[in-house]
């Protein structure tokens, strides 16, 4: 649309295209407010973005401590049995 307008304005008018540049100012004010809400829409896709972000970590901190596994008496039984390098020492686990 650059060249275009230089195009325009760089040719003389004459008296019967005086009509050129009538839709001009309208296409250049509707490309504003097509990248102005291009704007607003990034804006928003990054809000929604950010907000489920926060959501996601608080839910799963607040969840992922509400199913923890609760230490076993016999380690044998425990989730980790096995998996601890101190299980032969019977160290802990």
């Amino acid at each position: 649309m650059t060249d275009e307008i230089e195009r325009l304005l760089a040719t003389p008018l004459s008296a019967d295209e005086d009509g050129r540049l009538a839709g001009l100012d309208a296409g250049v004010w509707r490309r504003i407010e097509e990248r102005q809400a291009q704007r607003r829409a990034g804006q928003v896709r990054l809000a929604v973005m950010a907000a489920a972000l926060v959501i996601g970590v608080a839910n799963g901190g607040v969840l992922g401590r509400a199913f923890e596994p609760r230490p076993s008496d016999i380690q044998v039984f425990s989730v980790s049995a096995g998996l601890s390098p101190m299980t032969r020492f019977e160290v802990g686990g």
